[in-house]
Parts: structure tokens; C-alpha cells; sequence
């Protein structure tokens, strides 16, 4: 009888398949996430559409209140409200997502430098920067740069960006540190590898693995701060439903639903990606996080 090794394509299968079962709920959570990504940008893309076309004053206004075809009623113009409210939350998170990505990188770009520094004083200065951070809290900074620079997608999305690597920032710092501490770090100094060996090939895999699910957590945040931009009038001429609640708000006796049912949108699919984000954190292990993340 012939004694045959299983090949090394099955091997590789094998380890594959046991790697997907234990993520299993990741997976899940993440198709979950994707999905609702999907329904979002799967709408009537509303095109150039302005705030002034749907809620300018009209000697005779077309809208309609809610019915069987227009589940939400429709604007000023006549558009279905309820298209306009998921064209406008996809923008918000768009925006989200673009903030948060960058402001990941840039945090990812403050703190590596530093880790292969083997002084033990060598954070100390992103965590005073951070405190100060704290103090001042950051959404007054981003209404006063807002503001005064006119608005618009080239201020609020660097200055989310940058709100999110000064909170994080200390967060990457405390993973690192916690990384170096591990019994497979002291083994590998005692096996005489060098800072970079430990730092690239065990620290920083763990530090990125957890980066999924601090995504998935800011995204929400940052849609809710895009959209008290938007509703204070500094996200520039476009459509968002902090602009459609802040416009909605003038016709709010003779079509209340104008202002009502963007916010109730927006609740809805704010809490679906907080609870995603959560459960997607919890699946990977993230840890706690600082409660202004």
C-alpha cells in the first residue's frame, strides 16, 4: 500500500478553508457592510443636483406628500425625497470614508516612524499633541476653518482626516507598546533579531489587523460630523441631508415631511453602520477604544 502525502496546492486549500471558518463572523459582518454600501449607491443618481433647485422658493411648489409611489413624499421640484435622501447619505459617506482612510494613513505616518526609536520617551510628544487635542475639542476647529475658508469638500475632508490621525494617533502608540511586550518579542531579541525584524514582521501585523475595525467604528462618526457641517451651510453648494433638514426646516408647516424624513434616514442608516462597526470591532478583537472614538 502506497503512502501518499497530500500536495502542497492541497495543503494550501486546506489552510485556506480553517483560515475562512474561524473568520467566519468577520466575513458575515463584512458582507453586511458591503451590502449596505451597495443599496446606498445603487439609487437614481441624482447628478448635479443643488440645494437652491429642490427647496428654492416656486410660486407653485410640486410636491406631493407621502403615497404609494414616493414612500417619503417628494421636494419643492417634485423628486422623489426618499431617492434624494439615499443619493445624499451615499455623499456622506463617501465623504466618511475618504476622511477616515486618510486620517488612518496619517496617524499610520506619525506614529511609525517613532516605533523603531528604542527610547522609551519617544511617543511623548504625539500624546501632548493629542492632549491638547482633547482640551480643544475638534469639531469648534473644523466650524471655525469651515467657515471661514467658505466650505466646501477641500477643508472638511482634510480637517475630518486630521481629526481622526490626532485621536488615533495615541491609540497606535499604545498598540505598539503593548506589541513589544509580548513574550514572542523577548524571544525574538534573546534569537538576536534586529528592531526593524521585530518591529515589520510581529509588531506591526498586529497593530493592522486591528485597524478593520477602528474603520468600521469612525465611519459612522464621521458621517454624523459631515453632516453637521453640512447643516450649519460649511460643506459648500451640494446636496447632503444636513442641507436637506437645515432647508427642510422652511417648509416644515406646509411639508413637514421635507425635514422630518431626511432625518429619519439618516438615524436609521447611522445606527446600521454603528451596530456593523461594532459588531465587526468585537469580531476582530480591536479592543476598547477611547470613548471621543
Amino acid at each position: 500500500m502506497i503512502n501518499r502525502r497530500p500536495s502542497r496546492w492541497l495543503r494550501h486549500l486546506r489552510l485556506i478553508a480553517i483560515r475562512l471558518w474561524q473568520l467566519r463572523r468577520v466575513l458575515v459582518l463584512v458582507m453586511l457592510y458591503l451590502v449596505l454600501f451597495g443599496w446606498l449607491f445603487s439609487g437614481d443618481r441624482a447628478g448635479d443636483v443643488r440645494p437652491t433647485e429642490l427647496y428654492g422658493m416656486r410660486e407653485t411648489p410640486r410636491w406631493r406628500e407621502p403615497d404609494r409611489d414616493h414612500w417619503c413624499g417628494t421636494a419643492v421640484n417634485g423628486a422623489d425625497l426618499f431617492e434624494l435622501c439615499r443619493f445624499a447619505m451615499a455623499t456622506s459617506v463617501s465623504v466618511a470614508v475618504v476622511a477616515v482612510s486618510a486620517g488612518i494613513v496619517l496617524a499610520l505616518l506619525l506614529t511609525m516612524p517613532l516605533v523603531f526609536d528604542p527610547g522609551e520617551n519617544r511617543f511623548a510628544w504625539i500624546e501632548r499633541v493629542s492632549g491638547a487635542g482633547v482640551i480643544l475639542p475638534g469639531m469648534i476647529v473644523m466650524v471655525i476653518l469651515a467657515g471661514g475658508g467658505g466650505g466646501g469638500l477641500r477643508l472638511v475632508i482634510p480637517g475630518l482626516a486630521w481629526l481622526v490621525a490626532l485621536m488615533l494617533s495615541p491609540l497606535l502608540c499604545r498598540w505598539f507598546r503593548e506589541g513589544e511586550d509580548g513574550f514572542e518579542i523577548v524571544a525574538a531579541r534573546v534569537l538576536g533579531l534586529s528592531r526593524r525584524e521585530i518591529v515589520i514582521g510581529r509588531v506591526l501585523p498586529s497593530v493592522l489587523r486591528r485597524l478593520p475595525g477602528v474603520f468600521a467604528i469612525l465611519v459612522p462618526v464621521a458621517m454624523l460630523a459631515e453632516m453637521s457641517l453640512s447643516f450649519l451651510g460649511f460643506t459648500g453648494d451640494r446636496l447632503s441631508v444636513g442641507v436637506m433638514i437645515a432647508r427642510g426646516q422652511a417648509y416644515l408647516i406646509e411639508a413637514p415631511w421635507m425635514a422630518i424624513y431626511p432625518g429619519l434616514f439618516a438615524t436609521v442608516v447611522v445606527m446600521a453602520f454603528s451596530l456593523l462597526g461594532w459588531r465587526v470591532s468585537a469580531a476582530l478583537r480591536t479592543g476598547p477604544l477611547p470613548p471621543l472614538l
